[in-house]
């Protein structure tokens, strides 16, 4: 599927992008090809795939957190390669 200029100086207006000539021809030939390449992947036949995971019961599943313990050498090997530390744990930053 072909993308012309004005479509991808839409495009670069949308997401506040200042594209010069070269620029948009280069991303026009970028995404007509993208475009394409999604066009060959809408010609797979998939209504006959079992979607993987589901059947088998395998699908979200998660393992029981275990705590391991280990010797006060071991755990003072680990914990002199760690930069910040608080009560004898790692301390690490947020994740949100």
């Amino acid at each position: 599927m072909a993308i012309n200029k004005e479509e991808i100086k839409k495009i670069a207006q949308l997401a506040r992008l200042e594209l010069n000539d070269i620029e948009i021809e280069k991303y026009q030939e970028q995404l007509s090809s993208i475009l394409g390449y999604i066009d060959k992947l809408k010609e797979v036949k998939t209504s006959n795939l079992a979607i993987l995971g589901l059947e088998s019961g395998e699908y979200n599943k998660t393992r029981i957190d275990e705590v391991l313990i280990c010797s006060e050498k071991e755990q003072k090997i680990v914990l002199d390669q760690i930069s910040e530390i608080e009560n004898g744990q790692a301390k690490v930053g947020r994740v949100i």
